[in-house]
C-alpha cells in the first residue's frame, strides 16, 4: 500500500503546505493531490508544487470536467506531465449540479455517459494516433452546431502526450464505481470505508472491471482520501472530523441530490444522516457535526495515538486499496504514516533522495546537530545528492552560482547542465541564476526553516536569473 497526501482546495486566501509537501516527497510518498471547488483551481498549485519537489507524483483529485473542455485538460495534463518529467496524475469529476449549474453555468446532463465520452476524448488526445474526431451525445469534435463557421478542423496536439498518463475518476455511486473501475486506471473515493467496501463497492468494481475487458484489479489503483487525526484523545480526534463530515453529509448538494448523505445511508446510518442533513440545512452547523456518530468517523478516518492507528491500519491493508491519501494539518502525522504504512521503504533514496549518512551529523539521541552545519558542508550534501540523482541534469538543465556571506561563508557552484552534474567551490562565469544571501539565512534555507519564496520576497535572498529556477534547489540541501 502506497501513501499519498491530499492538500483540498483554499479558503478565502490559498496557502499550501510546502513543508508538509516536501517532506512527503522526502519520506517516498507516492503522490500529492490538489483540489478545486468554486474559488482556487487545482492546476496552478500543482504547477507550482511540482517546481518545489523531485519525485513524488503530481495529481488533481479532482479537476472538474465541467470546468474545460476535453482537449484544454488533455493540453494542462500533457504540459505539467513534460515538466514534471512524467509525474502527472490526472484525476477528473463532474461535481455536483450546484457547482456544474450555479458556478460554471453549463448543463449538468447525464453524468454516466457525459463521463465516458470527455475520457474517451482525452485519451485520443493523448496517443496522438491520428487528428482528433469525435461525435457523442454531448461532444462534438470538430464542432458542427448550426452556429459553426465550417471552418474547424481536426487536429493533432503539438505537444507529444504519453497514451498511459494514468486517469483516475473520482466516483461515489454505484454506477460511477463501475465506470470508473472500466475505463480508469484508478478511482479516488472520499469517504471510503474498508468494513464496508464489499456491500457498497465490491459489486460494482467487479462489473466494471469485466466490462473493460482485459484489466485486473491488479491494474486498478483503489486510492481513497482518508481523514487522520494524531492524538492521545481520541474523542478530540474524532470532533476534529466531525465537522468535515457534516458539511459533506449535510450540506454538499441539495436535500435529495447530496451523494454524500447517500452514501452514509448506504454504510447503515440513514437515521444520522438525516438528522445530520436537517440541522445543517437549518443553519445548526455545530448540532450537525455533534451528531455525526463515532462508528461512521471511525469507519472512515483514522484518529488517536500511534498504536491507536496502527491497529486501525489493518482494516485498510486487508481492503483491496493500493494507495492510502491522507488527509492532515499536522505535520507529525506525514511522519507516522510513513512510518506505519511505508515502514522500512520509508525515505529510500531509489523512492526518493535522502540525506546521505557519511554526511549526517548525528548526536546520541539521533537529531541533527545545527551547530555544526556550515555552508561546505551543505554543499557536500548536495554534492552526494547530485551522484545520487543521474536524472537532475536533465530535469533542471541550468548553472547555479551561490554567493553566502559571512565568516564561513564563500562562492559555489551546482552545475546540472553539462555532464552528470558537479558541484564545486568557485565561481561560473555564464552562470544561468546566480543566488546571494548572508550565511545565517542560507543554513536556514537549507534546513526548512523558511519559505524560499517569502525570504526572496523579503529582499534576504537576492537573485539574478528565474526566481522560480532557484526555488527548485531548495530540496537539494
Amino acid at each position: 500500500m502506497r501513501l499519498g497526501l491530499m492538500t483540498g482546495y483554499s479558503g478565502a486566501k490559498i496557502e499550501l503546505p510546502l513543508e508538509m509537501i516536501q517532506a512527503a516527497d522526502r519520506l517516498g510518498y507516492y503522490a500529492v493531490w490538489t483540489a478545486e471547488a468554486y474559488g482556487s483551481d487545482a492546476v496552478s498549485p500543482l504547477a507550482w508544487i511540482g517546481a518545489l519537489t523531485q519525485r513524488i507524483h503530481l495529481g488533481t483529485a479532482i479537476m472538474q470536467m465541467p470546468a474545460r473542455t476535453p482537449a484544454a485538460t488533455a493540453m494542462t495534463a500533457m504540459t505539467i506531465d513534460q515538466l514534471s518529467s512524467g509525474r502527472m496524475l490526472l484525476g477528473l469529476g463532474l461535481s455536483g449540479p450546484q457547482v456544474v449549474e450555479g458556478w460554471h453555468g453549463v448543463s449538468y446532463g447525464k453524468p454516466i455517459q457525459k463521463t465516458r465520452e470527455y475520457v474517451a476524448i482525452v485519451r485520443k488526445i493523448l496517443a496522438r494516433r491520428e487528428p482528433l474526431v469525435f461525435a457523442g451525445d454531448y461532444y462534438h469534435v470538430p464542432y458542427a452546431g448550426e452556429d459553426a463557421t465550417g471552418l474547424g478542423k481536426p487536429l493533432k496536439s503539438i505537444l507529444h502526450g504519453r497514451a498511459d498518463l494514468p486517469i483516475y475518476l473520482a466516483a461515489i455511486g454505484p454506477k460511477n464505481v463501475e465506470l470508473a473501475a472500466e475505463i480508469a486506471d484508478g478511482w479516488l473515493p472520499i469517504f471510503f470505508s474498508p468494513g464496508h467496501y464489499h456491500e457498497a463497492y465490491a459489486a460494482a468494481v467487479d462489473a466494471g472491471l469485466a466490462k473493460s475487458g482485459e484489466k485486473t484489479m491488479a491494474a486498478f489503483d483503489i486510492a481513497p482520501s482518508v481523514p487522520v487525526a494524531l492524538g492521545d484523545d481520541v474523542d478530540a480526534c474524532r470532533k476534529s472530523i466531525k465537522p468535515f463530515l457534516a458539511l459533506y453529509v449535510g450540506g454538499m448538494g441539495a436535500k435529495g441530490k447530496n451523494f454524500y448523505y447517500d452514501l452514509a445511508c448506504r454504510y447503515g446510518y440513514t437515521d444520522a444522516a438525516d438528522r445530520v442533513q436537517e440541522l445543517y440545512l437549518q443553519g445548526r452547523k455545530e448540532e450537525a457535526a455533534a451528531a455525526i456518530p463515532d462508528d461512521l468517523v471511525d469507519a472512515v478516518a483514522l484518529c488517536g495515538p500511534k498504536a491507536r492507528i496502527a491497529e486501525r491500519l489493518e482494516a485498510w491493508r486487508a481492503s483491496p486499496v493500493t494507495t492510502l491519501n491522507i488527509t492532515t494539518f499536522d505535520p507529525r502525522a506525514i511522519a507516522v504514516m510513513a512510518e506505519l504504512v511505508l515502514e522500512d521503504d520509508a525515505g529510500r533514496p531509489d523512492r526518493t533522495i535522502s540525506v546521505p549518512d557519511a554526511i549526517k551529523t548525528v548526536e546520541e539521541n539521533g537529531e541533527m546537530n545545527e551547530t555544526q552545519l556550515t555552508p561546505s558542508a551543505l554543499f557536500a550534501r548536495v554534492t552526494q545528492r547530485v551522484a545520487a540523482d543521474p536524472t537532475l541534469v536533465q530535469r533542471v538543465n541550468a548553472v547555479y552560482q551561490f554567493n553566502v556571506l559571512g565568516d564561513d561563508g564563500g562562492t559555489w557552484v551546482v552545475d546540472l547542465k553539462n555532464g552528470a552534474g558537479d558541484v564545486w567551490a568557485g565561481q561560473h562565469d555564464d552562470a544561468d541564476c546566480i543566488i546571494s544571501m548572508n550565511r545565517d539565512v542560507f543554513l536556514s534555507l537549507a534546513t526548512g526553516k523558511i519559505n524560499p519564496l517569502n525570504a526572496f520576497m523579503q529582499g534576504r535572498i537576492r537573485v539574478q536569473g528565474d526566481i522560480m529556477m532557484a526555488t527548485r534547489l531548495q530540496s537539494l540541501f
